[in-house]
C-alpha cells in the first residue's frame, strides 16, 4: 500500500485479494487502515496489537500505521478491505455474515460498517515473556530493567530477545504505540495538541510533532487539515 495514501479518505477502494506462500514476511506497516479477511489457511502474525493464531474466517483488523509480521503455516487466501478511520474494531474477531460482508466490499466499502460488528473476539496468544512485555507495552510507559529483574532475566536479554520476536526493540515498540495513540485523537478529537501530548506521555508538543511526523511523514498540524477536509467532504457526500 502506498505509504502515502490518506488513510481518512472518504473514497474507499474496493477489497483486494491476497496469497501468501508458506514462509515469513518481516515486520512491516501499512499507512491505511484494512480489515484482512481470512479465506483460506492459517498463519500466525506478531505485532503493534501482539500475538495471533489466524485460520479461516478470522477477519484481523490493522488501524492505520501499524506495523506488524506474518509466519505463513499453510498457504493463506485473503480479502483485505479498507475500513473507514473512525470504525472502532478488536484486533481479532468474526462476524455474523462474512459472505455479506464481502459481496458488499466487492461493489462499495464504504458500506462495510453495518457487516463488521463483531460476533466473537479472539484473545491474542501469550507463549513466553516477550509477548508478556508487548502486553505490559501497549498498557503504557515501562521500566525496562525493572521489568527484567522482576522477570529473572537480563535487560540486554531482555531487549535482544524481544528485538527477535517482534522485530522492534521495546522502546520503539512503545514510542509508535503512543504516537498511534496522539494521531487516533489528532485526527478524531479537538484536544489542543499540547493536551494531546500531555495525554499521551510526549514531554511537550514538539516531541509530538517530531513522532509524528516520523511515523505518517506528515506533521499533527497536516493531519488536522486533512480531518476538516475529509469532514467537509463527507458531510457534501
Amino acid at each position: 500500500m502506498n505509504a502515502d495514501k490518506d488513510h481518512r479518505n472518504c473514497e474507499f477502494r474496493v477489497l483486494q485479494d491476497q496469497y501468501l506462500e508458506v514462509g515469513s514476511r518481516p515486520r512491516h506497516r501499512h499507512a491505511s487502515g484494512y480489515a484482512a479477511v481470512v479465506l483460506r489457511g492459517s498463519y500466525e502474525e506478531v505485532g503493534d496489537t501482539g500475538r495471533w493464531r489466524l485460520g479461516a474466517g478470522d477477519i484481523v483488523y490493522h488501524g492505520a500505521f501499524e506495523a506488524h509480521a506474518n509466519s505463513v503455516l499453510s498457504c493463506c487466501s485473503i480479502a483485505n478491505i479498507p475500513v473507514p478511520g473512525y470504525l472502532s474494531l478488536p484486533p481479532v474477531f468474526q462476524v455474523a455474515d462474512p459472505d455479506g460482508l464481502l459481496k458488499v466490499a466487492a461493489i462499495d466499502s464504504r458500506a462495510v460498517a453495518d457487516f463488521l460488528r463483531p460476533q466473537s473476539v479472539k484473545k491474542c496468544v501469550e507463549l513466553d515473556w516477550p509477548d508478556l512485555l508487548a502486553r505490559d507495552l501497549r498498557s503504557g510507559p515501562v521500566s525496562l530493567s525493572t521489568w527484567a529483574i522482576n522477570a529473572g532475566l537480563r535487560p540486554e536479554t531482555v531487549s535482544r530477545g524481544f528485538a527477535r520476536a517482534y522485530g522492534t526493540t521495546p522502546s520503539r515498540y512503545l514510542h509508535e504505540a503512543q504516537t498511534r495513540c496522539a494521531l487516533s485523537l489528532i485526527v478524531n478529537g479537538e484536544e489542543t495538541l499540547a493536551d494531546i501530548a500531555f495525554q499521551t506521555g510526549f514531554a511537550d508538543q514538539a516531541h509530538l510533532t517530531r513522532s509524528v511526523g516520523a511515523l505518517t511523514g506528515r506533521t499533527p498540524g497536516a493531519w488536522r487539515k486533512v480531518k476538516s477536509l475529509q469532514d467537509q467532504m463527507c458531510f457534501q457526500n
